[in-house]
């Protein structure tokens, strides 16, 4: 049973890849650096790139990362195994225009092969939200960014060493899964790039066909992120030729964007980018692409309130005639002016897109809809929504039949005229719910007929009707009632992983308030302040709370002294 109402403002956000999953993954777009289609309209996308290095040819590798980047119009690009001190990297990437950077610090044991080091670059109209970066290690890189709607984003850069250092090994991955659950539990949406040095393709059998060996220390740390919800969306490689590593004739996965079970549902698809042709280094760069509209039109509901944008559009289907669908075709179709070589040669994530607002544009123009709150959702499905009224149309006609019965004298042609539609829809009942009948009964086609018993044998007749349908609605709103309990509790105990604020406001049947502080002035008799910096402002907040705000209460005598809610 679903709701019929559809909610434009969600639709095609995330399209649905095709049935044909080889067709798909060896697209051109997906699998060839000459590709000329255009970005994905209203995404952003995160890549992982390792270039072996920028010690050696540092510039040329420098102009082959931001080649990259143009062609891809990379937001987020995760650069690995750099084997460069902070300061040398800010100093290097000045060759990439319109582009700031955050580098890890550098190990420079002597006792291990690779020194690391792994960065950041970000797009600068998104540099600008950055809040926090950190460098955990050499090897892992963590950015914070703050957007409106309280969306917090973390962007993981990461360089896993191979198993031939075992102990650094060890210790990354142990430190990736620490900083991955603090990460949870502060409720960030957050992705992790990088190069693992490990084969997914190889570990997924054994996941899905053997969980004891899947959850042994030796996989623990695909085993953290699948088990947690996490997903990588890079195509299955498919493709003799391309992977994410390549050497002398070995070719596998080892590069991957993965997503927190938050962040996954604003994914839209992925990609590895052939950068043979354009670039010295071993690897190709995996790219995911995530819809926009988690950066920017997340809007908290009070300043949701402040801009008035409380309400949203529905088309109602239900009451669509057979003209109105007739111009909504029509008027689609004169929209979607592309012509078809044209569409065939878009990613298909852009063909959505294009469709997606024609269909929007037409239905606005052709289609009834009405204007509803955000919060707005049916409180019953729409097919029990429609047994009820069946029920109670039955109900009203029952009624009037009796009324007929009372005063018989009141009879007229009226009367035969009312129920020659009714029965019409009596009839389209008896078919639409005839496995709930054990028998049909036969409807007189006119009421005329029924006067000689005065309506006693019709009467009898709809009560039978009525009394199945009410029956088959009692079930009908039992199940509805189970599903909505298990849909209950199934978020909440979802909210327990994934948001722990909404659990504790659905535990307890309460919803927080707070104000938020962009400032707080200190009234000092000779030192006032002025605090804008938001951890300064915390910090006041809380010295005020626990040494101004006096704190009246007295211990309870009993659990029954408690005040009702």
């Amino acid at each position: 049973m679903s709701d019929n109402n559809f909610n434009y403002d969600i639709f095609v956000r995330n399209p649905l890849y095709p049935d044909n999953v080889t067709e798909f993954f060896s697209h051109e777009s997906l699998f060839s650096s000459s590709s000329n289609t255009s970005p994905i309209p209203n995404s952003f996308n995160i890549s992982s790139f390792n270039v072996n290095g920028l010690k050696m040819h540092g510039q040329i590798k420098l102009d082959e990362i931001s080649t990259f980047f143009s062609l891809k119009h990379i937001s987020f690009g995760g650069i690995v195994d750099t084997h460069l001190h902070p300061k040398q990297m800010k100093f290097l990437s000045k060759r990439i225009s319109n582009y700031t950077v955050f580098s890890s610090n550098l190990d420079t044991s002597k006792q291990i092969l690779s020194s690391g080091g792994v960065s950041l670059f970000i797009e600068n109209s998104f540099a600008s939200h950055v809040q926090d970066f950190q460098s955990h290690s050499s090897r892992l890189l963590s950015v914070d960014l703050y957007f409106k709607g309280n969306v917090k984003l973390r962007i993981f850069v990461i360089y896993i060493p191979p198993p031939a250092e075992s102990v650094l090994r060890t210790d990354t991955i142990n430190l990736l899964i620490q900083q991955l659950i603090l990460t949870k539990q502060a409720g960030f949406y957050h992705a992790v790039c990088g190069d693992f040095n490990m084969h997914l393709d190889k570990y997924y059998p054994i996941y899905f066909n053997q969980p004891q060996i899947a959850s042994k220390h030796i996989h623990r740390l695909f085993f953290h992120l699948l088990s947690h919800g996490y997903e990588d969306y890079t195509p299955i490689n498919l493709s003799n030729s391309l992977g994410t590593f390549h050497r002398n004739d070995q070719i596998t996965r080892v590069d991957y964007v993965w997503s927190c079970p938050l962040l996954k549902g604003y994914a839209l698809t992925a990609c590895i980018f052939n950068a043979q042709d354009i670039c010295t280094s071993d690897h190709n760069p995996v790219i995911t692409y995530y819809d926009m509209s988690l950066l920017f039109a997340s809007t908290k509901l009070a300043r949701a309130r402040q801009l008035k944008c409380r309400t949203r559009r529905v088309f109602k289907f239900d009451t669509v005639t057979d003209i109105q669908w007739m111009e909504f075709a029509d008027k689609t179709d004169a929209l979607c002016d592309v012509s078809p070589s044209t569409f065939s040669s878009w990613h298909i994530n852009q063909m959505c897109e294009y469709l997606q607002s024609r269909i929007l544009k037409a239905g606005n123009a052709t289609l009834p809809s009405s204007i509803v709150g955000n919060n707005y959702t049916p409180k019953v499905p729409k097919d029990l929504e429609i047994l009820t009224q069946h029920y109670q149309f039955l109900n009203r006609l029952m009624h009037s039949i009796r009324i007929l019965r009372k005063h018989p004298s009141t009879y007229s042609a009226a009367h035969e005229y009312k129920w020659s539609t009714h029965l019409i829809r009596l009839q389209n009942i008896l078919q639409l719910y005839k496995n709930v009948f054990t028998f049909i009964p036969l409807l007189p086609s006119s009421l005329s007929s029924c006067r000689q018993d005065n309506f006693k044998s019709l009467l009898d007749d709809l009560s039978i009707i009525s009394k199945s349908l009410r029956g088959f609605q009692l079930l009908q709103e039992k199940d509805f009632q189970d599903s909505s309990i298990r849909v209950h509790l199934n978020d909440r105990n979802n909210h327990f992983e994934t948001d722990l604020s909404s659990f504790i406001d659905s535990a307890l049947s309460r919803t927080r308030r707070r104000i938020t502080l962009d400032r707080v002035f200190i009234d000092h008799s000779t030192h006032p302040q002025l605090l804008t910096d938001p951890k300064d402002i915390d910090d006041a907040v809380v010295n005020h709370f626990q040494n101004f705000v006096p704190i009246k209460s007295t211990p309870l005598v009993s659990i029954d002294t408690l005040p009702d809610r």
